[in-house]
């Protein structure tokens, strides 16, 4: 019986000995789980997504901006950008605390920005999901590239793509028409769904409006659409075989051509550098509406704008006085002064306020419902028609036609001829400025017109604001004999079919509004600009030109109150007049004018036939240099003649022609 307890407690023994080791073994497996799923839950997440199929991103490249010409403004360069892999740098981290510290130190030595700048940038990328690289740096060095290749080992979360960088050859040229492009914004995000974080669109001009649009039913646009590859990738992050049966090829972006004529816009700007005038200068093509060169001084460069800014770039262009970032032509809003006295002739004569031969007496001055007004001339012109009012820019005359008139009249002359409206051009950001009347008065100044107040509205002046791209639409409405046309800086859009096949997308020419002017009416006003620039004693002799008809008008805009007669030429910068000069060619009776150009200087100090003129007359000269040597040609040699023949002479009254359209192209829409 002995022996069978002693077996009996042995083999109890056993089975507890067999049961605690079973419950070891659970405890330890359970542990082991608890450890691995909660303590190493984060490692072993990364190690897994680092394993699955990944999205490599291939930006598309960015259409090209041309000239009408189809000289390049604004095209793509090689350049490295640096970005971080999360998937790759969270297990370093992990397990080694004193990674990230490195990390953040080396990366500010090597790019030269401080760390509270490298957190923001962290945060951003932090926004992206986990498995998407994000971008640190654009635009590196070779010296930064050389660099972050030599610490590839101890950080190599860390890569150098080749990457597209917009550039702008020309630097600050046509700033303000092509704009620049910038990293996507949270409301672009919220906006369009297509977009993510990080990707670069147009942020002004030309790059934004035509960034992505869609014209006869096709989807078009400076963008063009990323392509993406799909690689697996190993636990350490390593770059193993890419499917390539799932990749996309990126879509390149359509090419842009602008209706901009590299030569003048070359000389306007380089007029206002030289001079160091800040203004805008416009010019216009009346028979379509086309903006041949449109200036806004001083000017920005758009390469700095494709990089990311130090506060030191950023404060540098917000405390700049001028406001470089602002487009004068379209944006800056100034009284018209003279050169409204355009709108108050045609005005005149269409309502029958004034006749040809209306003439009113010029004494220097005059007065009209109780307070007396000066004109610009002390001793004053005499008896004055409408068409040497026009030319000596009498103020009298003016006065008493707006007198006739009334404030209501002229208000619908002027909208009806683009003021007081934005002209929908093809830019972002434009102002429509203000035309007063009595509606107006009342509803925004809560009071009544005083017909006082149309007196100094009548000469451009008073609260009548405008834009310089306004005042070349309304004389490119006079110049074509009363047509409104929309102004567009865009020609036509260059696209590649999926087929290989490139259509061309033009711009449409759009007129707004066609006016009830009588010939004569019309031809009263023109004769009178004429007379401006071409006869002996008109204010805007200085844009003549032999062997060109140019008609136009100048203008000259107090910025502070004035008594007597005096130049605002020594004064300080910020109270001098304004000066404007408004003009078109070939402006002969019987010509089809072909170019308008407005020019305007802010705080000239001078008058507008001298500051403002000449950069017209700089422009007529280039726009009809060829049209000017025709007529020197003698064309009863023949030796002439067979020069022409043979090309080697232009054909008289030849145009620049247009760039001749890729093999395959077909024109339309």
């Amino acid at each position: 019986m002995r022996v069978y307890r002693d077996d009996q407690k042995f083999i109890n023994f056993r089975i507890n000995v067999v049961t605690w080791g079973v419950v070891a073994a659970f405890v330890f497996l359970a542990g082991s789980f608890w450890f691995v799923q909660g303590v190493q839950a984060e490692k072993y997440r990364g190690l897994s997504e680092s394993n699955a199929l990944r999205e490599i991103v291939s930006p598309a490249k960015r259409g090209l901006i041309m000239d009408r010409n189809g000289k390049i403004l604004a095209d793509n360069q090689p350049a490295y950008s640096l970005s971080l892999d999360r998937i790759v740098m969270n297990p370093l981290v992990k397990s080694d605390p004193t990674h990230k510290p490195k990390l953040m130190e080396f990366l500010a030595d090597v790019l030269q920005i401080t760390p509270q700048e490298l957190e923001a940038r962290f945060d951003k990328g932090n926004q992206l999901p986990a498995s998407h690289p994000f971008d640190l740096a654009e635009d590196l060095s070779m010296a930064q590239v050389a660099a972050i290749q030599a610490h590839n080992l101890a950080f190599p979360e860390l890569s150098v793509n080749p990457v597209q960088r917009r550039n702008y050859p020309y630097g600050t040229m046509a700033s303000h028409i092509l704009g620049f492009i910038g990293e996507v914004g949270e409301k672009e995000l919220a906006q369009h769904k297509d977009l993510k974080q990080g990707d670069l669109i147009g942020k002004r001009g030309v790059e934004l409006m035509y960034d992505n649009i869609t014209m006869g039913g096709t989807q078009l646009g400076l963008r063009g659409k990323d392509g993406a590859q799909y690689w697996e990738y190993d636990s350490h992050g390593r770059r193993l075989e890419e499917v390539k049966q799932a990749r996309k090829e990126a879509v390149p972006g359509d090419n842009v051509y602008l209706t901009i004529d590299f030569e003048l816009q070359r000389r306007a700007e380089q007029y206002f550098t030289e001079n160091e005038f800040v203004g805008s200068a416009v010019a216009l093509d009346p028979r379509n509406g086309e903006v041949l060169a449109m200036v806004s001084s001083p000017e920005f460069n758009p390469n700095v704008y494709s990089k990311r800014f130090t506060p030191q770039v950023y404060k540098t262009i917000t405390s700049n006085p001028f406001k470089i970032e602002l487009n004068r032509a379209i944006q800056g809003l100034y009284s018209p002064g003279s050169v409204f006295k355009t709108v108050m002739a045609v005005a005149g004569l269409a309502e029958g306020a004034i006749g040809p031969g209306t003439t009113f007496d010029c004494g220097g001055s005059g007065v009209f419902y109780g307070r007396r007004f000066r004109c610009w001339q002390k001793n004053g012109h005499g008896a004055v028609s409408v068409e040497r009012a026009l030319k000596v820019s009498c103020d009298i005359f003016f006065y008493n036609t707006g007198a006739r008139l009334g404030v209501d009249k002229i208000s619908k002359w002027a909208h009806d001829l683009g003021f007081g409206e934005i002209t929908q051009i093809d830019l972002d950001g434009e102002k429509a400025g203000v035309v007063p009347s009595s509606e107006w008065a009342e509803k925004k100044q809560h009071r009544k017109w005083y017909p006082s107040e149309t007196i100094s509205v009548a000469i451009g002046q008073g609260p009548l604001i405008v834009t310089p791209l306004q005042v070349a639409t309304m004389m490119a409405a006079i110049a074509n004999g009363g047509t409104v046309f929309r102004p567009h800086v865009v020609r036509f859009i260059e696209h590649t079919n999926p087929d290989g096949r490139i259509e061309r997308y033009k711009v449409a020419n759009q007129a707004l509004r066609h006016l009830k002017l009588s010939h004569d009416d019309v031809e009263h006003a023109q004769n009178g600009l004429w007379k401006v620039v071409n006869e002996e004693g008109g204010t805007g002799s200085n844009a003549r030109v032999a062997g060109l008809n140019i008609a136009g008008k100048t203008g000259t805009v107090q910025v502070i109150a004035q008594k007597g007669w005096f130049s605002t030429a020594g004064l300080p910068f910020m109270s001098r007049d304004h000066a404007w000069f408004a003009s078109y060619a070939p402006g002969a009776p019987g010509d089809t004018p072909q170019m308008v150009v407005v020019v305007f200087v802010e705080h000239a100090g001078a008058h507008g036939g001298t500051d403002a003129a000449p950069l017209a007359k700089l422009l007529y000269e280039a726009k009809f240099s060829r049209q000017l040597e025709n007529a020197n040609l003698d064309l009863s040699n023949p030796e002439t003649l067979q020069a022409i023949r043979e090309g080697d002479l232009p054909q008289p009254g030849q145009m620049p022609k247009a760039p001749p359209a890729p093999a395959g192209a077909e024109i339309g829409h």
